[in-house]
């Protein structure tokens, strides 16, 4: 497991949050890359995906902080839902394919793919909270 993320309502206010309590510098914001480059894809659909994350690492884990915009994605629907709080877990991965396969065939499938902001790897959120009460995240880097 590499990452746990929340997602929020305000970024700035939870990254002070999380920084004070750990310590640390607060990060730079990250915004959402352009459609062509990230080519996010929401329960079958293409979508812009706009968002807003920071990234703290911590010796264990890397918390991710997710703002959505207004665009259709799992990080809106989850803040629509369920209020802010525990999005998803996150597991580097090779050979995507054969992993979303193989949790597909569990029974979990894919709620959205797409790739990071500064295309060097993708990712794929399978719909595994009826099981694990939260989402599993798959993460595959192209520079690994």
């Amino acid at each position: 497991m590499e990452q746990l993320a929340f997602v929020v309502k305000d970024l700035d206010a939870a990254a002070d949050a999380y920084s004070k309590l750990l310590g640390v510098e607060k990060p730079p914001i990250i915004h959402s890359g352009s459609a062509d480059i990230t080519n996010v894809i929401y329960k079958g659909k293409p979508t812009e995906g706009k968002s807003k994350y920071m990234f703290i690492n911590t010796p264990l884990i890397q918390i991710e902080l997710i703002e959505p915009g207004e665009s259709p994605c799992t990080w809106k629907d989850h803040l629509e839902t369920y209020g802010e709080g525990v999005h998803h877990i996150s597991f580097v991965v090779k050979d995507m394919e054969a992993k979303m396969k193989m949790l597909e065939e569990m029974g979990y499938p894919v709620i959205q793919t797409g790739n990071f902001f500064n295309g060097k790897g993708r990712y794929a959120y399978m719909d595994t909270k009826a099981t694990f009460k939260v989402i599993i995240e798959l993460l595959e880097r192209y520079d690994e």
